[in-house]
């Protein structure tokens, strides 16, 4: 956004409209402990190529991204995106947040969420889905407040391999109705069943388990849901690497009421963090206390198909004290980026991305242990991530890995501070990195 200058007389004006004096009067309001004390030193203005060039300059500083093979995932994977997708993302028609109410206008826009749904729907086997969330943790918590209005109960068992900032997400999310938030503790990198079954009881909402977990792990969802379904509770299967789903079992149909998942991977780069876009899918039974909307498929007077908003459970614009949430934005671009990457990749396609990331991370375990500079910290079955402990100094190992333009894999221990994981490393490999690349990263850290 470019900066537009004022002039005092267009000042003198503004502040005239609002109703004061001088802009003294306007921030009155401001307490005086935190306003600027000192006067900022800001050098004297330049032309606005002389500005572009500096800030190039400035940029030059970086690293190129593109250049650099991530070694870390943690909720935010980094996979090829078809130019296709790309192309079509460039067209104007696409570009709005905005929820198509009016369906005669919005007739593409509700197809292509329509089309994602039931792209959804199929891979994790489940009968309805909103589409279109902030993001995975945001979902999560959705999901948690859902298993509350329909449960009527007040505690929530949380898986402790839940991505960290899920957790505190719920959290914040849960506090104004205060329910009893219970850790549920893992034991060799997956969820503690035993202790499992020593939590739960009849006054239990829903238990929420991540699979594959923080950790990498792939979870006995199934089994699981048979210890929770029989003290009545809800299980809230949370997928934070959608990409899974093109190999692993759809929660659906491993006993899940409530699936939420994270569609970062599908077409979506890393942007810094976001925007994301996740999706939360249920039971037809439990569709009134979905949040969001869901959009459906009709015919007009003509007998022509066409698409409309068929739910909007949210309801704060018309009865907001009975709302089942407050979601009022469409990440409707990111909606269309994971159609659109769906859709050209196809069902073998995403088979097939996803045995190489599954095959790719087994093959970096094996020459990283053959180097005896790494040692195992769990023995469990992982996907595309998994804990590795180093002889080495972290440190060392990361500045080695940036020197030769790889991004080093996360320090757990920075997640949990309190367990025996000191020197863990969270590996995380998916298809862009070559055979050559992984030969070459445990060539850097055998040395």
């Amino acid at each position: 956004m470019r900066y537009i200058p004022n002039t005092e007389e267009q000042k003198r004006g503004m502040l005239k409209d609002i109703g004061v004096s001088s802009f003294e009067d306007l921030i009155e309001s401001i307490p005086q402990s935190i306003r600027l004390k000192e006067k900022l030193n800001i050098p004297e203005a330049i032309s606005e190529s002389e500005s572009e060039e500096k800030i190039y300059h400035i940029a030059q500083k970086n690293s190129n991204f593109f250049l650099m093979k991530p070694l870390v995932g943690a909720g935010a994977y980094r996979h090829y995106i078809p130019e296709a997708e790309k192309f079509l993302l460039q067209r104007e028609e696409f570009w709005t947040c905005y929820t198509p109410y009016q369906p005669e206008l919005s007739q593409g826009t509700l197809q292509s969420i329509f089309e994602y749904q039931t792209y959804i729907s199929r891979l994790i086997k489940m009968e309805v889905v909103i589409p279109s969330i902030y993001d995975g943790a945001s979902a999560t918590a959705e999901a948690a407040l859902m298993s509350l209005r329909l449960t009527h109960k007040n505690k929530i068992i949380v898986s402790n391999l839940l991505h960290p900032h899920y957790r505190e997400t719920v959290k914040t999310y849960l506090s104004p109705h205060e329910p009893e938030i219970i850790d549920l503790p893992y034991k060799k990198g997956l969820v503690d069943l035993e202790k499992l079954k020593t939590l739960i009881d009849e006054d239990v909402a829903s238990v929420i388990i991540q699979s594959p977990n923080f950790f990498g792990g792939i979870e006995k969802l199934a089994e699981i849901s048979e210890t929770v379904h029989s003290k009545g509770a809800l299980v809230i299967s949370v997928i934070v690497e959608s990409m899974s789903l093109g190999i692993l079992k759809a929660p659906g149909e491993m006993g899940a009421d409530i699936v939420t998942g994270n569609a970062q991977s599908f077409g979506m780069d890393l942007n810094y963090g976001g925007p994301y876009n996740a999706y939360l899918a249920t039971k037809k039974q439990y569709i009134r206390q979905l949040p969001g909307r869901i959009v459906g498929e009709t015919v007009d007077v003509d007998g022509k198909r066409v698409f409309v908003m068929t739910l909007r459970a949210r309801e704060q614009d018309i009865r907001r004290e009975r709302a089942t949430s407050n979601i009022c934005t469409n990440h409707n671009l990111n909606v269309t980026a994971a159609n659109i990457f769906l859709s050209l990749i196809g069902t073998e396609g995403l088979y097939q991305i996803s045995l190489l990331n599954t095959k790719s991370a087994h093959y970096l375990e094996n020459l990283l242990l053959k180097s005896r500079k790494f040692e195992r910290v769990f023995d469990y079955p992982f996907y595309n991530e998994f804990l590795l402990k180093s002889k080495d100094d972290i440190s060392v190992i990361n500045k080695k890995l940036l020197e030769n333009n790889f991004i080093p894999p996360l320090k757990i221990c920075e997640f949990y501070p309190n367990e025996n994981l000191k020197n863990a490393l969270l590996f995380a490999v998916t298809e862009v990195l070559s055979r050559d690349d992984l030969n070459k990263v445990a060539k850097i850290l055998s040395e």
